[in-house]
């Protein structure tokens, strides 16, 4: 068994591997509280080196399977997505693309590719959450879902209200604006 340490940002952990999260391990569970903290931690506070913790991995036929961490990447995840989808929104497709590469990406085969596959709450997770377009059919919803959906939206209302909050600067020009949201997204 080969243990190595590696020192990676969040955009070089999601740029060079494919992740799953077993069905062994504890399906997501964070509520509002460790969402708040954890907004607070990355995004207000804002520290450039902000440690966001450790993950332990293990290959599984070229896939690194989650032993821990799975929801700080999870929430890394549905952040990215709330993200992405406010940059299209907003026009900034480019942006909103650039993310969405660091959700679903080619693999080795040049196939489309979800970075992060959850086994316990698909297809929900996929179709709801990391897909770049509107989905097709609602499924069954269960608790896992729930809490997903609802750490989503609130992300989101996050990102909205940022957003918002910007466009209600009268002192600032339409141009401005755009900028400025370009700028804090």
């Amino acid at each position: 068994m080969k243990i190595a340490c590696l020192d990676k940002d969040v955009g070089q952990l999601l740029a060079e591997s494919f992740y799953k999260i077993p069905r062994f391990q504890r399906p997501y569970s964070w509520d509002h509280g460790n969402l708040e903290e954890f907004w607070n931690d990355t995004i207000v506070e804002n520290e450039s080196d902000y440690f966001i913790g450790n993950f332990v991995v293990y290959d599984d036929k070229g896939v690194l399977a989650v032993v821990d961490g799975q929801q700080r990447l999870t929430t890394i995840t549905l952040l990215l997505c709330s993200l992405r989808n406010v940059l299209k929104e907003e026009g900034f497709s480019n942006l909103a693309k650039g993310i969405h590469n660091l959700i679903e990406r080619p693999n080795i085969k040049n196939e489309r590719y979800y970075v992060l596959q959850t086994e316990t709450s698909y297809p929900f997770f996929q179709e709801y959450v990391q897909k770049f377009g509107t989905p097709a059919t609602v499924p069954d919803v269960g608790p896992e879902e729930k809490l997903l959906k609802e750490a989503y939206d609130l992300l989101r209302d996050n990102l909205d209200s940022t957003v918002d909050g910007i466009k209600g600067q009268s002192s600032l020009s339409d141009t401005k604006k755009k900028a400025r949201i370009e700028e804090e997204l």
